[in-house]
C-alpha cells in the first residue's frame, strides 16, 4: 500500500497516524493512505512565496514556457502508471483515464506554446493608451504585473491530474508559486505525477507545493496578494467564499461549483434527423465518461414534444447494452463511482428526481454488475427519468445527481425550451442541437447570460466538435450564478486571476519606456 505524502517547505514530508484509507472503488481494497496530522503548512507556504515566487518572477515567459513543457514531457513519459493508478483508484478505464491524464498534458503543452508566443520578457502590457486630460501627452496606460503570492488550488475528485495542472500552468506562466491540494480520496494520481517531476528534478524550489490530505486551514492563510482556486461542491464554495480572512485581506477567490448542464434539441429536428444521432452519441458520452462524474456532464436533455418518447426509446436502447462493473474487465462499457459514499448520493439523488416523473431505465436489480459483488463495489446503474409536468418541476432544475443520471424534459414552444434551459440558474455548458445555424445564433443569444459556454451540436459538424463536456484550454472554463460565478482558462485570458492590473498614469515617453522595459526586460 502507498504512503502518500506531502511536498512542502522544497521537501517530502509525512503526517501521524495511518489517517485516510483510499479504496479501490471496484474491489473496496485500500491502496494508499495518507495523513495530515501533524503538519505545518503556514512555514512552507511563506517560503513558497518567498523562494518560488522570486525563481518565478525572475523568468521570462519563454523561461517559464520550458519549465511547463518539461512538466509535460515527464508526464508523458509516465503515462501508462498513471493508468493503472487511475484505474485502482477512480475505477476508470483507459478512455475515461485519458480526459484527466492527457488533459493534464495537453494544458502543459498549451500553456507552454502561449509562453514562448509572449516571448523574452517577465511582465504584460495591455495595448494602447487613454487621455486623460486637455493634453494629448498625458495618458494612462495598464501594466500587469505578477501577485507576490502563492495560487492556492483546490480541487475536486473527479479530475485529481487536469485539475491539478490547468490551475498550476496557467500560475506558472503568470509567474506565481502554486500549492496543489487534490481531494484525498482520489489523490493517487496527483502525487504521483508530482513525485515524478521532483524526483526529475524538474521543480524549482517553491515553484509547486502538495498537500495530499487535509486543508480546512489553507483559507485561514491566504494573504493579500494570494489567490484561490477551487473546484467542487456549491456548498463549499459558499463557505470558502465567505470567509472572514478571505473576505478581509481580499485575496482573489474563483469556485467552479454545481451545475445542471443541459442538452437542448430545437423544433427544426424531426425523429430521423441525422442531428438527433448526434444528440444520442453525446448523452450516453456524457452519462458514462467516468460514470457520469463530470461537472460538465449532461444532466437535463431538453428536447420538443414530438422527440420525447424517440429520444427516450433511443437511450433506453443504448443505455441498456451497457457492461458496468470492474474497467479491468476489457468488456466493461463503464466503471464505478469514486466510492461507496458517492454511490449513495446518487442512488438517494436519483430518487429525489423521480419523484417529478417516471424511472424509464435504473433502479435498483435493474442490471447484473460484470465481476464486481455489488454490496462491496460502488456500481450503479444509469438512470433515465422522464419528467411528467415540466412547467411545475424544480428539483429537476435545483439537484444535480453527480453520476450516471440524466433527465428528460419536453417542452411546447422554443420559448419554453429556453425557459427551462435557464431554470438552471448557471451553467458551465450548454449545446443546442440545430441544422437552422440562425436559430442556433439566436438561442445562444438568449442563454448566453447563464452559461459560461454554449456548444453547437449537427451531424455534419459532430467530428469536428470536441464534445459537449471537453474543457479546452482556448476557451474560458467556468460559469455565472450556482456553477460558481468565476473564470478559469481561456487562453491568455487566464492569467489574468494572477496578475495585478494597475494603472499608470505618465507622460507618453515615460510610458513608451514601461512598454519597451516591459517588453525587454521586465
Amino acid at each position: 500500500m502507498i504512503r502518500l505524502q506531502h511536498l512542502l517547505g522544497g521537501r517530502w514530508v509525512d503526517g501521524e497516524g495511518e489517517g485516510t484509507l483510499l479504496r479501490d472503488p471496484a474491489t473496496a481494497i485500500p491502496i494508499a493512505s495518507t495523513s495530515a496530522v501533524g503538519i505545518d503548512v503556514a512555514e512552507p507556504i511563506d517560503w513558497a512565496r518567498r523562494v518560488g515566487g522570486a525563481q518565478l518572477r525572475a523568468m521570462t515567459f519563454v523561461e517559464r514556457a520550458e519549465l511547463l513543457s518539461s512538466f509535460a514531457d515527464k508526464l508523458r513519459e509516465q503515462r501508462p502508471s498513471y493508468y493503472d493508478a487511475v484505474l485502482a483508484n477512480m475505477g476508470a478505464n483507459k478512455r475515461d483515464a485519458a480526459y484527466d491524464i492527457d488533459g493534464a498534458i495537453a494544458v502543459l503543452r498549451y500553456y507552454a506554446s502561449l509562453g514562448r508566443v509572449l516571448g523574452d520578457r517577465r511582465t504584460l502590457m495591455e495595448p494602447g493608451t487613454d487621455q486623460m486630460t486637455r493634453s494629448e501627452d498625458f495618458r494612462v496606460a495598464h501594466l500587469l504585473t505578477p501577485r507576490h503570492g502563492i495560487a492556492i488550488g483546490i480541487n475536486a475528485f473527479n479530475f485529481p491530474a487536469w485539475g491539478m495542472f490547468e490551475k498550476v500552468a496557467t500560475a506558472t506562466l503568470a509567474g506565481m508559486p502554486s500549492l496543489a491540494k487534490p481531494a484525498t480520496q482520489t489523490a493517487l494520481v496527483a502525487y504521483l505525477m508530482v513525485r515524478d517531476l521532483y524526483d526529475a528534478n524538474l521543480v524549482p524550489e517553491g515553484v509547486l507545493s502538495l498537500l495530499t490530505a487535509g486543508g480546512r486551514e489553507l483559507v485561514e492563510l491566504v494573504e493579500e496578494e494570494d489567490t484561490l482556486a477551487f473546484t467542487g461542491s456549491a456548498d463549499t464554495a459558499l463557505m470558502l467564499r465567505s470567509n472572514r480572512t478571505l473576505l478581509a485581506r481580499g485575496a482573489r477567490f474563483n469556485a467552479e461549483a454545481d451545475s445542471l448542464n443541459a442538452i437542448l434539441a430545437l423544433p427544426d429536428l424531426s425523429e430521423s434527423s441525422p442531428s438527433v444521432d448526434s444528440l444520442i452519441d453525446s448523452v450516453l458520452t456524457e452519462m458514462t465518461i467516468k460514470a457520469g462524474q463530470k461537472c460538465t456532464a449532461i444532466r437535463r436533455v431538453v428536447v420538443p414534444l414530438h422527440l420525447v418518447e424517440s429520444v427516450t426509446d433511443r437511450l433506453v436502447a443504448r443505455l441498456s447494452s451497457l457492461k458496468i462493473g470492474d474497467a479491468r474487465n476489457p468488456s466493461v462499457d463503464m466503471g464505478p463511482l469514486v466510492s461507496r459514499s458517492q454511490q449513495e448520493a446518487v442512488i438517494a439523488g436519483a430518487a429525489l428526481l423521480a419523484q417529478e416523473g417516471k424511472t424509464v431505465l435504473g433502479g435498483a436489480g435493474s442490471i447484473k454488475f460484470v465481476d464486481v459483488d455489488p454490496q462491496v463495489a460502488a456500481v450503479v446503474a444509469p438512470t433515465l427519468i422522464q419528467i411528467s409536468e415540466p412547467g411545475s418541476a424544480k428539483l429537476v432544475h435545483e439537484l444535480e445527481v453527480f453520476g450516471p443520471c440524466v433527465a428528460v424534459i419536453g417542452y411546447r414552444e422554443l420559448d419554453e425550451g429556453i425557459d427551462l434551459v435557464r431554470r438552471g440558474r448557471g451553467s458551465l455548458v450548454a449545446t443546442v442541437v440545430t441544422d437552422d445555424d440562425a436559430a442556433f445564433a439566436q438561442s445562444a443569444l438568449s442563454l448566453g447570460s447563464l452559461h459560461g459556454r454554449i456548444a453547437h451540436l449537427t451531424h455534419d459538424g459532430a467530428a469536428d466538435n470536441p464534445g459537449h463536456g471537453v474543457v479546452m484550454p482556448q476557451g474560458i472554463h467556468g460559469g455565472p450564478g450556482r456553477a460558481g460565478g468565476g473564470e478559469e482558462l481561456g487562453g491568455l485570458r487566464a492569467l489574468n486571476f494572477y496578475h495585478q492590473r494597475t494603472a499608470i498614469q505618465a507622460r507618453v515617453p515615460v510610458l513608451e519606456a514601461l512598454r519597451k522595459l516591459s517588453a525587454e526586460l521586465g
